[in-house]
Parts: C-alpha cells; structure tokens; sequence
C-alpha cells in the first residue's frame, strides 16, 4: 500500500494528469501482482461501470449550475446583501464574503466556483475598506472551502456513488457542520478585523437592506429549490440539479438578463470539459479499486489496524492526518477515489457509520484546498488578484487551524451530522 500510495505521488509531481497517473499505476501494480494479461479486458468494464450510474449524473448539472451562476452574476446580488447586512460590523465585509459564499456553496457544490464568483466580486470592496489583500483572499478562498461541505456537495455524491450510501442523508449530514463551519470563518474574520483595525462601512438603512434582499432573493431560491425539492421527495439529487440549472438559466436570460445566447456555447463546453475530467478520473479510480481488492491490500491494512488498535478513536485521527497530508499533494477527488476503498471497510470493522465519515473525510479534503503547493483556492486567488500564493496561504492558516478543529468535532460528536441525516429516508 506505501509503496502504490509512493508511486502515485511520484508520478504526479512529474507532471502527469491524475487520471493517467491512476490508471498507470494501477496497471503497473496489476501486473507486478501476478495479474494475468488476458484479464485486461476488465478496465475497459470496470471503468464504464464506474460512470454510467444514475448517481453521478448530478455532477455535469451541477457543474453547469456553477458555469451558469459565474457568467450571470448570481454572486453579485449575494455578496450585496451580504454587505448590506453585515458590512457596519467589525470584520463586516469578510463576514459577508463567508455568507455568499455558503449560498453559493448551497448551488454549485463547488469550491473553486464558490471563490472565483465571489472574489472578483468581493476583493475589491474590500480593499476600498483597507483590508490586506492577502488576508482578503485567504478569506474568500476559505469561504470557497465551503463547497465541497455545505449540500449539494459534488464530492459528497461522489461518496456517495463510491459508498452506495443515500445522498440525500448525506446533504442533511453536510448542513450542520457546514454552517458552523461558516459561522467559525465569521468569528476568525471578525477578530482579525478588529486586531488589525479594519475599516466597517456605514450602516445602511433598512430599506436598503430590503431593496439588496428583493435583489437577491431569487438567487437565494435556489438552495431552497435544490435542497426543498430533496428532501421533500419532489426529485432526486440529479433531478434536483437539472431543475436548478434549468432556474439559474432562466434567471440569467430573462430577470437578470446578464446571460446571452453567445454565451452559452462557451458555458457548455466549459460544463463539458470540467465533467470529462472528473468523470475520467472517477473511471480510472474504478480499475485501481479492482487492483486494490485483488492484491487484498485492504483486508491486509482493515486486519493490521484492527489488530494494532482497539478503539476508534486513533483511527479517526489518523484518517483526518493522512487526508489532510494527501491534500496537500493531491487533488480532493482523486484522494477520494484512493481511499474509500480502505477507509470505509475499515469503518464498517469498527462499526462506525459511514455517513458520519463521508461527513468526516469530505471536511478533511476540503482543507486540501487551502494548503499549498496544490491548494486550488489559493490559485484561483492568486490568478483573481494577482497576489503570491505563499502570502494568501500564510493567512489562511487560522482557517486550516478551524477546519481541522471540526473535521475532529464532526468525528467524535455523532449529532452534529447525524441528527438532520435521521429525519431523512435512505
């Protein structure tokens, strides 16, 4: 297991995509296991398989959403409201950078689209108040770690697709934890702000606040209409996302009117592009679960682990550990795809539930974008801003600090996820 976990990280900081390096080093060790060559057919198999469940077909919608709201504009109606409510209060700006971005979570699931959307919106706003751009980022980039987290998440349904667990237990999982994740963000950002003597803008008067709500609230209808329709049996995930896709185009062409029909092919591609990339990872991901069940690695390390420790607790911690160092090196998906496969029987052997670890694993993962040399969010900011990715990464320290704090939280505290996921049929 080191020795395929050694390899692929070898391979990719090479340079190599993550689904060539997959898929070569589950070849690599198929072979150097004793497989025999006429079994190749099954890659072909195993990964079609892998793609062509029902479950999966929330991701492209999802995506498409994301596409969507970046080209309309959703994001800016979001981060106003957010400014009208918040923005008199120490660390008001940031606060409300973290809100829209927890709506925008609650549409795209995406974290990457969660902090290009509202940081081309937000940093600038910012600066005018005096902000440190750096910090600026950091926030905004934390925000963006949201996505994955907060329902409908894109890695959750992956999860869930790997697991054959309920999504929609899930989603409800993903609620709580989410928002006091959100809500720690706040407080962080606020003690920030009044330690360096950020500036606050001028209260503004309720009838503004009223005018930004009527402004947002249709882009606000959008969560509602994804997780409503969930959980009130109206349609499942992937209908649900294909409903909400359809609204925010509706939305752009006809009541904003910020998208146009030249803009569609581009947004269709790019929804096109994102979705083969991912669903190509998750094919390959399929052919290196096949080598790991053959090769036993996971009844061998399930065996080693149970034999070593009595308790869950180490274990947990140790998951939380491995994702969060794997996430500074790989993508979140990918790291997905490599672990499932041992984590979740291991979970099963202690009988700890799985619902909880997806909860548990997706908050680890979503650190993996903060952190550098991978740390897509800080990319996306540091593209956005022009600022260094170091200096961005440095202040998102204390938000790596909260989210690690919770990944432990939602492990060993059963009802922060569980509670909201019992209401919900499997």
């Amino acid at each position: 297991m080191f020795l395929i976990f050694a390899g692929v990280l070898l391979v990719l900081l090479i340079g190599v995509t993550t689904a060539v390096t997959m898929g070569f080093v589950s070849l690599a060790t198929f072979l150097m296991a004793g497989g025999a060559m006429d079994k190749l057919f099954l890659i072909p198999q195993r990964m079609y398989d892998q793609v062509s469940g029902i479950t999966l077909m929330a991701i492209p919608f999802f995506l498409l959403m994301g596409n969507l709201m970046n080209v309309g504009g959703v994001s800016g109606s979001l981060f106003g409201f957010g400014r009208a409510c918040l923005g008199h209060r120490w660390g008001g700006l940031s606060n409300a950078a973290i809100a829209a971005c927890m709506v925008m979570a609650a549409m795209s699931g995406s974290a990457a689209a969660c902090a290009a959307g509202i940081g081309m919106i937000a940093i600038g706003e910012m600066s005018k108040c005096g902000y440190d751009k750096s910090f600026s980022c950091a926030t905004i980039a934390a925000g963006g770690a949201l996505g994955p987290v907060i329902p409908p998440s894109i890695t959750l349904i992956l999860f869930a697709g790997l697991t054959n667990t309920s999504v929609g237990q899930l989603f409800a999982a993903g609620i709580i934890p989410g928002v006091l994740l959100g809500v720690g963000f706040m407080l962080w950002s606020s003690f920030v702000s009044k330690k360096n003597n950020y500036a606050k803008v001028d209260p503004v008067p309720w009838i503004e606040r009223f005018d930004a709500f009527k402004k947002a609230f249709l882009a606000l209808m959008t969560p509602v209409i994804v997780l409503g329709g969930m959980f009130g049996g109206f349609f499942t995930a992937t209908e649900a996302a294909a409903v909400a896709s359809f609204y925010v185009m509706i939305l752009g062409f006809f009541v904003l009117k910020t998208i146009h029909l030249k803009d569609m092919p581009k947004i269709f591609w790019d929804t096109v592009e994102q979705t083969a990339k991912v669903m190509f990872i998750i094919a390959t991901a399929a052919f290196f679960q096949y080598v790991l069940i053959y090769t036993r690695i996971p009844a061998q390390a399930i065996a080693f682990i149970s034999d070593s420790f009595s308790s869950i607790v180490p274990v947990l911690l140790i998951i939380i550990v491995v994702l969060i160092l794997m996430g500074c090196f790989m993508e979140g998906t990918a790291i997905l795809l490599i672990t499932v496969p041992i984590f979740v029987p291991l979970a099963k052997a202690f009988h700890y539930d799985i619902i909880q670890l997806g909860i548990v694993m997706c908050i680890s993962l979503a650190i993996g974008v903060l952190t550098p040399p991978v740390g897509l969010n800080l990319y996306v900011m540091a593209s956005i801003t022009g600022d260094k990715v170091m200096k961005i990464a440095k202040h998102a320290v204390g938000y790596v600090l909260i989210m690690f704090l919770f990944a432990i939280l939602t492990a060993f505290c059963s009802p922060v996820t569980l509670y909201l996921a019992s209401f919900v049929k499997s």
